[in-house]
């Protein structure tokens, strides 16, 4: 804030309230009134005339006010009633004729307000439902993955489970292991090698003695 400007705005109100505050003592000495000022600066400053004490025109100017609300009420309880349509026997026809118009007016009003909250509310709704709509299928895609996930590890353990029963089946082949069934399956038997005895099939020579 620029001082040069704070200064003088602290000049200018400090010469408008000497000088209200010089007519409203001017105004009750002349005028023989009862004046009661307050004022509050811009930095929360009080400043406060009154003819007498301030606190028996405070309590006048409320004594007053409260006497005076009734009568400044009053119009606006009539008008209520009239557009209740009760106490128009004070009405002319062309008071009626106005008092429907703005009826019709308030009406009108009141209908286009009504709309304009249904159609929020619609709205509302609809946005709703298509969040809705969407968290469904966001769930649908969550357990379809789920699913694909599951057959693709099923099948990954029959294709393990299989190549092991393979494996298996050809090791019992090979080694002539009984499988449990009704099949006999040979064992081949070491191949035999020719006794010492038939190794020779020359009958032995006799020397005979001399």
């Amino acid at each position: 804030m620029n001082p040069h400007s704070s200064s003088s705005d602290h000049i200018t109100f400090a010469k408008r309230r000497n000088s209200l505050m010089k007519k409203a003592k001017d105004l009750s000495q002349l005028c023989d009134a009862e004046v009661g000022i307050i004022i509050f600066s811009c930095t929360g400053q009080l400043y406060e005339y009154s003819s007498s004490s301030m606190d028996s025109v405070i309590e006048r100017y409320n004594n007053l006010k409260r006497e005076a609300q009734p009568e400044l009420d009053q119009p606006t309880v009539d008008a209520k009633g009239q557009l209740m349509g009760e106490d128009l026997s004070g009405l002319s026809v062309k008071d009626i004729q106005n008092l429907e118009n703005q009826l019709e007016m308030s009406l009108s009003t009141i209908r286009l307000q009504k709309e304009q909250i249904m159609m929020d509310q619609i709205n509302e709704l609809h946005r709703k439902r298509n969040l809705v709509h969407q968290e469904n299928i966001e769930l649908q895609e969550k357990v379809n993955l789920i699913d694909k996930e599951n057959s693709e590890f099923l099948e990954c353990q029959i294709h393990r489970e299989g190549s092991s029963s393979s494996e298996a089946n050809r090791f019992h082949v090979s080694y002539g292991i009984n499988t449990g069934d009704d099949t006999d399956i040979p064992i081949p038997s070491p191949s035999r090698r020719p006794s010492r005895r038939n190794r020779s099939a020359t009958p032995p020579v006799t020397t005979e003695l001399a």
